[in-house]
Protein backbone atom coordinates (compact mmCIF):
# COMPACT_ATOMS: atom_id res chain seq x y z
CA UNK A 1 0.00 0.00 0.00
CA UNK A 2 1.44 3.48 -0.99
CA UNK A 3 2.05 6.01 1.47
CA UNK A 4 -0.28 8.61 -0.13
CA UNK A 5 -3.34 7.52 -2.39
CA UNK A 6 -4.43 11.10 -3.39
CA UNK A 7 -1.59 13.63 -4.24
CA UNK A 8 -2.19 17.51 -5.49
CA UNK A 9 0.42 18.95 -6.99
CA UNK A 10 0.82 23.13 -7.48
CA UNK A 11 2.08 23.46 -10.86
CA UNK A 12 3.19 26.88 -11.83
CA UNK A 13 5.29 26.30 -14.91
CA UNK A 14 8.13 27.38 -13.17
CA UNK A 15 11.40 24.95 -12.95
CA UNK A 16 11.04 24.11 -9.39
CA UNK A 17 7.40 22.72 -9.98
CA UNK A 18 8.29 20.52 -12.66
CA UNK A 19 10.77 19.42 -10.08
CA UNK A 20 7.92 18.82 -7.91
CA UNK A 21 6.30 17.01 -10.25
CA UNK A 22 8.62 14.39 -11.38
CA UNK A 23 9.12 13.76 -7.35
CA UNK A 24 5.12 13.23 -7.00
CA UNK A 25 5.09 10.70 -10.15
CA UNK A 26 8.39 9.06 -7.86
CA UNK A 27 6.21 8.63 -4.88
CA UNK A 28 3.15 7.72 -7.03
CA UNK A 29 1.84 3.84 -8.06
CA UNK A 30 0.21 2.62 -10.74
CA UNK A 31 -3.24 2.18 -10.42
CA UNK A 32 -2.82 3.25 -6.38
CA UNK A 33 -2.01 6.78 -6.69
CA UNK A 34 -4.53 9.65 -8.05
CA UNK A 35 -2.03 12.73 -8.88
CA UNK A 36 -4.27 15.88 -9.80
CA UNK A 37 -2.07 18.85 -11.24
CA UNK A 38 -3.76 22.31 -10.27
CA UNK A 39 -2.65 25.59 -11.84
CA UNK A 40 -4.09 28.85 -9.84
CA UNK A 41 -4.83 32.08 -12.08
CA UNK A 42 -4.00 34.65 -9.46
CA UNK A 43 -6.52 37.56 -9.09
CA UNK A 44 -4.54 40.50 -9.68
CA UNK A 45 -5.74 43.89 -7.83
CA UNK A 46 -6.71 46.62 -10.37
CA UNK A 47 -6.38 50.14 -9.35
CA UNK A 48 -8.37 52.85 -11.17
CA UNK A 49 -7.60 55.38 -8.78
CA UNK A 50 -4.78 55.92 -5.94
CA UNK A 51 -5.06 54.23 -2.67
CA UNK A 52 -3.39 54.13 0.56
CA UNK A 53 -0.82 51.66 0.94
CA UNK A 54 -2.40 48.46 1.67
CA UNK A 55 -5.74 48.92 0.18
CA UNK A 56 -6.93 46.86 -2.11
CA UNK A 57 -8.53 47.80 -5.77
CA UNK A 58 -10.91 45.86 -7.58
CA UNK A 59 -9.67 42.56 -8.18
CA UNK A 60 -10.00 40.09 -11.48
CA UNK A 61 -8.45 37.77 -12.52
CA UNK A 62 -5.19 38.67 -14.79
CA UNK A 63 -6.51 37.07 -18.16
CA UNK A 64 -9.64 35.37 -17.84
CA UNK A 65 -11.95 32.91 -19.37
CA UNK A 66 -12.60 29.73 -20.43
CA UNK A 67 -10.50 30.17 -23.69
CA UNK A 68 -7.51 31.25 -21.79
CA UNK A 69 -8.27 27.93 -19.49
CA UNK A 70 -8.35 25.72 -21.93
CA UNK A 71 -5.08 26.90 -23.12
CA UNK A 72 -3.59 26.45 -19.83
CA UNK A 73 -5.10 23.08 -19.35
CA UNK A 74 -3.08 22.36 -22.32
CA UNK A 75 0.42 23.71 -21.79
CA UNK A 76 -0.27 21.65 -18.11
CA UNK A 77 -0.99 18.25 -19.77
CA UNK A 78 2.14 19.10 -22.05
CA UNK A 79 4.62 20.24 -19.53
CA UNK A 80 3.13 17.88 -16.68
CA UNK A 81 2.89 14.34 -18.56
CA UNK A 82 4.33 11.46 -16.42
CA UNK A 83 6.69 9.15 -17.77
CA UNK A 84 5.32 5.71 -16.27
CA UNK A 85 1.25 5.28 -16.20
CA UNK A 86 -0.13 7.02 -13.47
CA UNK A 87 -3.99 8.32 -13.21
CA UNK A 88 -3.20 12.01 -14.03
CA UNK A 89 -5.44 14.93 -13.86
CA UNK A 90 -5.51 18.51 -14.63
CA UNK A 91 -7.21 21.76 -13.22
CA UNK A 92 -7.02 25.26 -13.83
CA UNK A 93 -8.81 27.55 -11.46
CA UNK A 94 -9.07 31.37 -10.77
CA UNK A 95 -7.73 32.99 -7.24
CA UNK A 96 -5.64 33.07 -4.51
CA UNK A 97 -2.84 30.47 -4.83
CA UNK A 98 -2.67 29.23 -1.11
CA UNK A 99 -6.70 29.17 -0.72
CA UNK A 100 -7.35 27.40 -4.32
CA UNK A 101 -5.02 24.77 -3.72
CA UNK A 102 -6.41 24.46 -0.21
CA UNK A 103 -9.81 24.35 -1.23
CA UNK A 104 -9.51 21.45 -4.23
CA UNK A 105 -6.97 18.93 -1.85
CA UNK A 106 -10.34 18.85 0.17
CA UNK A 107 -12.74 18.79 -2.57
CA UNK A 108 -10.05 15.88 -3.73
CA UNK A 109 -9.73 14.12 -0.84
CA UNK A 110 -5.55 14.70 -1.05
CA UNK A 111 -3.54 13.26 1.56
CA UNK A 112 -0.63 14.78 -0.12
CA UNK A 113 0.11 18.36 -1.53
CA UNK A 114 3.36 18.78 -3.33
CA UNK A 115 4.53 22.36 -4.29
CA UNK A 116 7.88 24.50 -5.20
CA UNK A 117 8.81 27.52 -3.41
CA UNK A 118 9.04 30.11 -5.41
CA UNK A 119 7.13 31.04 -8.52
CA UNK A 120 5.62 34.93 -8.46
CA UNK A 121 6.00 37.50 -5.89
CA UNK A 122 3.49 40.38 -4.93
CA UNK A 123 2.07 42.73 -2.41
CA UNK A 124 0.10 39.72 -0.74
CA UNK A 125 2.98 37.49 -0.37
CA UNK A 126 5.33 40.23 0.91
CA UNK A 127 2.67 40.76 3.61
CA UNK A 128 1.78 37.34 4.88
CA UNK A 129 5.04 35.02 3.50
CA UNK A 130 5.24 32.84 0.42
CA UNK A 131 2.07 30.43 -0.83
CA UNK A 132 4.01 27.33 0.41
CA UNK A 133 4.44 28.03 3.53
CA UNK A 134 0.72 29.59 3.80
CA UNK A 135 -0.35 26.31 2.81
CA UNK A 136 2.07 24.65 5.01
CA UNK A 137 0.79 26.44 8.29
CA UNK A 138 -2.84 26.08 7.14
CA UNK A 139 -3.02 22.72 5.22
CA UNK A 140 -4.51 19.30 7.10
CA UNK A 141 -2.52 17.43 5.05
CA UNK A 142 0.82 16.20 4.48
CA UNK A 143 2.71 19.50 2.58
CA UNK A 144 5.97 18.17 0.23
CA UNK A 145 7.59 21.61 -0.60
CA UNK A 146 10.82 22.27 -2.51
CA UNK A 147 12.88 24.95 -2.59
CA UNK A 148 13.75 27.02 -5.91
CA UNK A 149 15.62 25.23 -8.66
CA UNK A 150 18.93 26.42 -6.93
CA UNK A 151 20.09 22.83 -8.24
CA UNK A 152 19.21 21.99 -11.90
CA UNK A 153 18.22 18.96 -13.16
CA UNK A 154 18.94 17.54 -9.42
CA UNK A 155 17.83 13.63 -9.40
CA UNK A 156 14.43 13.20 -7.71
CA UNK A 157 15.23 10.11 -6.59
CA UNK A 158 15.17 8.67 -2.56
CA UNK A 159 18.37 7.50 -1.06
CA UNK A 160 18.47 8.74 2.42
CA UNK A 161 15.51 9.95 4.44
CA UNK A 162 15.88 12.18 7.58
CA UNK A 163 13.46 12.05 10.16
CA UNK A 164 13.55 14.89 13.05
CA UNK A 165 11.70 12.91 16.02
CA UNK A 166 10.46 14.38 19.36
CA UNK A 167 10.86 12.10 22.71
CA UNK A 168 8.07 13.55 24.71
CA UNK A 169 5.91 13.65 22.16
CA UNK A 170 6.44 12.14 18.86
CA UNK A 171 4.37 12.07 16.23
CA UNK A 172 3.14 8.53 14.96
CA UNK A 173 1.67 9.97 11.82
CA UNK A 174 4.91 11.50 10.61
CA UNK A 175 7.56 8.80 11.54
CA UNK A 176 4.79 6.06 10.14
CA UNK A 177 5.36 8.35 6.59
CA UNK A 178 9.05 8.14 7.05
CA UNK A 179 9.27 4.68 7.53
CA UNK A 180 6.93 4.02 4.68
CA UNK A 181 8.67 6.28 2.24
CA UNK A 182 12.10 4.04 3.42
CA UNK A 183 10.14 0.78 2.40
CA UNK A 184 9.12 1.93 -0.50
CA UNK A 185 12.05 3.72 -2.01
CA UNK A 186 14.56 1.28 -0.49
CA UNK A 187 15.99 4.29 1.42
CA UNK A 188 18.18 5.11 4.27
CA UNK A 189 16.11 6.29 7.47
CA UNK A 190 18.12 8.51 9.82
CA UNK A 191 16.32 9.45 12.77
CA UNK A 192 17.45 12.21 14.74
CA UNK A 193 16.19 14.18 17.89
CA UNK A 194 18.07 17.54 19.08
CA UNK A 195 18.19 17.84 22.74
CA UNK A 196 17.80 20.82 24.51
CA UNK A 197 20.90 23.36 25.66
CA UNK A 198 19.74 22.87 28.94
CA UNK A 199 23.09 23.36 31.19
CA UNK A 200 23.37 21.53 34.87
CA UNK A 201 25.85 21.93 37.74
CA UNK A 202 27.33 18.60 39.05
CA UNK A 203 28.31 19.08 42.57
CA UNK A 204 31.85 20.30 41.68
CA UNK A 205 30.12 23.18 39.97
CA UNK A 206 31.19 21.83 36.61
CA UNK A 207 28.96 22.53 33.59
CA UNK A 208 27.51 19.21 31.56
CA UNK A 209 24.59 17.61 29.94
CA UNK A 210 22.84 14.53 31.01
CA UNK A 211 22.16 12.62 27.24
CA UNK A 212 21.48 9.38 28.56
CA UNK A 213 17.81 9.54 29.08
CA UNK A 214 17.79 10.86 25.90
CA UNK A 215 19.61 8.37 24.32
CA UNK A 216 17.93 5.65 25.85
CA UNK A 217 14.70 6.78 24.61
CA UNK A 218 15.82 8.15 21.12
CA UNK A 219 17.24 3.92 20.91
CA UNK A 220 13.60 2.65 21.95
CA UNK A 221 12.13 4.89 18.94
CA UNK A 222 14.77 3.88 16.44
CA UNK A 223 13.99 0.27 17.86
CA UNK A 224 10.46 -0.05 17.28
CA UNK A 225 11.08 1.61 13.73
CA UNK A 226 13.62 -0.83 12.57
CA UNK A 227 12.34 -3.79 10.64
CA UNK A 228 13.47 -6.85 8.20
CA UNK A 229 10.97 -5.09 5.65
CA UNK A 230 13.35 -2.07 4.95
CA UNK A 231 16.65 -1.89 2.61
CA UNK A 232 18.98 -0.40 5.33
CA UNK A 233 18.65 -0.42 9.60
CA UNK A 234 17.39 2.86 10.58
CA UNK A 235 19.69 4.59 12.28
CA UNK A 236 19.42 7.52 15.10
CA UNK A 237 21.64 10.67 15.80
CA UNK A 238 21.53 12.42 19.05
CA UNK A 239 22.38 16.04 18.28
CA UNK A 240 22.83 19.34 20.67
CA UNK A 241 21.72 22.97 19.45
CA UNK A 242 19.22 25.03 17.72
CA UNK A 243 16.61 22.54 16.23
CA UNK A 244 16.42 23.69 12.59
CA UNK A 245 20.40 24.33 12.19
CA UNK A 246 21.16 20.95 13.41
CA UNK A 247 18.34 19.26 11.57
CA UNK A 248 19.82 21.07 8.11
CA UNK A 249 23.52 20.45 9.80
CA UNK A 250 22.69 16.57 9.55
CA UNK A 251 21.04 16.35 6.14
CA UNK A 252 23.93 17.85 4.77
CA UNK A 253 26.29 15.80 6.37
CA UNK A 254 24.40 12.09 5.40
CA UNK A 255 23.59 13.69 1.59
CA UNK A 256 19.75 13.58 2.24
CA UNK A 257 17.43 13.50 -0.43
CA UNK A 258 14.33 14.01 1.84
CA UNK A 259 13.24 15.13 5.18
CA UNK A 260 10.21 14.63 6.63
CA UNK A 261 8.72 16.53 9.52
CA UNK A 262 6.28 15.93 11.85
CA UNK A 263 4.73 19.74 12.47
CA UNK A 264 3.20 20.03 16.14
CA UNK A 265 6.61 19.77 18.12
CA UNK A 266 8.14 21.79 21.14
CA UNK A 267 7.35 24.95 21.10
CA UNK A 268 9.93 27.94 22.81
CA UNK A 269 11.59 31.24 22.13
CA UNK A 270 13.48 30.52 19.19
CA UNK A 271 10.41 28.99 17.39
CA UNK A 272 8.94 32.66 18.21
CA UNK A 273 11.37 34.47 16.61
CA UNK A 274 11.77 32.73 13.82
CA UNK A 275 8.96 30.74 12.86
CA UNK A 276 8.01 27.31 13.13
CA UNK A 277 10.71 24.46 12.32
CA UNK A 278 9.36 22.92 10.09
CA UNK A 279 9.49 26.60 7.86
CA UNK A 280 13.20 27.42 9.08
CA UNK A 281 13.88 24.09 7.66
CA UNK A 282 12.12 24.71 4.30
CA UNK A 283 13.62 27.88 3.83
CA UNK A 284 17.26 26.53 4.47
CA UNK A 285 16.94 23.00 2.93
CA UNK A 286 18.88 21.87 0.14
CA UNK A 287 16.76 18.85 -0.59
CA UNK A 288 12.76 18.74 -0.47
CA UNK A 289 11.08 18.40 3.15
CA UNK A 290 8.09 16.76 3.86
CA UNK A 291 5.95 18.07 6.85
CA UNK A 292 3.19 15.55 8.40
CA UNK A 293 0.40 17.18 10.52
CA UNK A 294 -0.85 14.41 13.70
CA UNK A 295 -4.35 15.01 11.19
CA UNK A 296 -3.10 13.72 8.14
CA UNK A 297 -4.45 11.02 6.38
CA UNK A 298 -1.57 9.11 6.09
CA UNK A 299 -2.22 5.43 4.84
CA UNK A 300 -1.46 2.63 7.41
CA UNK A 301 1.17 0.41 6.76
CA UNK A 302 0.03 -3.21 5.19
Amino acid sequence: MPAFRSVLLAADFSESSREAFLLACSLAHEQKTRLVVLHVVERMPIVEQAVAFGDAGEVVPLEGGQPHHDALRERLVELYAPSHPIDVSYVVRDGDPAGEVLRLAHDVGADLIVMGTHGRTGLRRLLAGSVAESVLRKAGHAVLALRGAEQPGRSVSIGTIVHPVELEEPSEVALSAARSLAREQGARLVLVYVAPLDLMLNPRGTLFLDLEDYERALEAIRARTDGPDLKYPVEARLERGAPAGEILRVARETGCDLIVMGTHGRSGLSRFLAGSVAEAVLRGSHCPVLAVKEAASVVAEA
